[in-house]
């Protein structure tokens, strides 16, 4: 092979801890968003019975959560579900509470099986029943108690990966000991509680978005949620076009059947089932035998208030 005429330039400029666009433009500036994953589909009959075990096997007066995060295998082994994001399940027994703690990253609950468990957000009381949501925004005080007679689970998401590759993570921990936190009676839905019933009536009045879904995005005065998450529920009555953005979602499914092509992956999945559909990669959802919905967390705002947010259609 004929040496480069510039090597040995190249070799003294990396010596001097300089180097050369000319040589590497096309790896540091890509063509098009390339993600480390690929789409990854989790099923709610594999995740349960991990739920009962760590129910009785994991005492929560031993540790920070009781909570069973989707790892995807793509990132080597760091506990990410989609770039920037991960997904969880959080399982409290009766009497069980979690001890407060506040983080900068920002964080959601959405209730799956929750009935009787409660978030105390900031001193706000947030009752957790089917298809509520909950938000924990970033430094927002939060501890979560099961105040009912069954073990209770309800599904998480939080943004860390890209708090912690941002380099900007900040965590405090609560007292255990602190009764004074889960002594409230403020309610919390205003500021941090989405109720259920409302978002399913706000859905069935949506219009049909671009990709012929019905959506119901999740707002606050007209905009995202939070500066850095942005929240979705989508009915699916009939297949939808092919979609794809420089954003990540975790996709939860809050009831029904159906099927989503992501990438080159086709995921068949049902009621609390989780898959992911990584950035710039398309997407499709048909439901199978009736609507579906699905609640869908995303990174969305953070795209669009850098001005990197681009999304197309097919």
């Amino acid at each position: 092979m004929t040496a480069r005429p510039d090597a040995s330039l190249i070799a003294a400029l990396e010596r001097s801890h300089l180097h050369p666009l000319w040589d590497r433009y096309k790896r540091i500036t890509p063509v098009a968003p390339q993600a480390k994953d690929a789409p990854m589909h989790w099923r709610w009959r594999d995740i349960e019975p991990f739920t009962s075990r760590a129910a009785s096997e994991v005492g929560i007066e031993d540790v920070e959560r009781r909570a069973l995060i989707l790892a995807n295998p793509a990132f080597g082994g760091e506990t990410v579900t989609t770039h920037n994001l991960i997904g969880a399940f959080t399982v409290l027994e009766p009497g069980d509470k979690a001890v407060p703690h506040r983080h900068t990253a920002a964080a959601i609950r959405f209730s799956t099986r929750a009935e009787g468990a409660v978030t105390i957000v900031n001193g706000r009381r947030c009752e957790m029943y089917e298809g509520d949501l909950v938000l924990t925004p970033p430094m927002c005080w939060h501890g979560h108690i099961n105040e009912g007679t069954r073990r209770t689970v309800w599904f998480d998401a939080a943004n860390m990966p890209a708090i912690c590759m941002l380099d900007a993570s900040f965590f405090e921990p609560g007292m255990r000991q602190d009764e004074r936190f889960w002594d409230v009676g403020a309610e919390g839905s205003a500021e941090y509680r989405f109720p259920g019933d409302e978002a399913r009536r706000a859905l069935a009045g949506a219009p049909r978005a671009a990709d012929g879904a019905r959506t119901h995005r999740y707002t606050k005065n007209g905009s995202s949620v939070m500066p850095t998450l942005d929240l979705y529920l989508k009915h699916i009555d009939e297949p939808t076009r092919r979609m794809r953005a420089t954003w990540n979602a975790i996709c939860l499914v809050v009831s029904g059947e159906g099927r989503s092509a992501v990438g080159d992956k086709v995921f068949e999945w049902s009621r609390h089932d989780v898959f992911t559909i990584p950035h710039w990669t398309w997407a499709a959802h048909e439901p199978r035998g009736g609507a579906a919905e699905l609640f869908i967390v995303t990174d969305r705002a953070i795209y669009e208030r850098l001005d990197l947010l681009r999304e197309e259609l097919q």
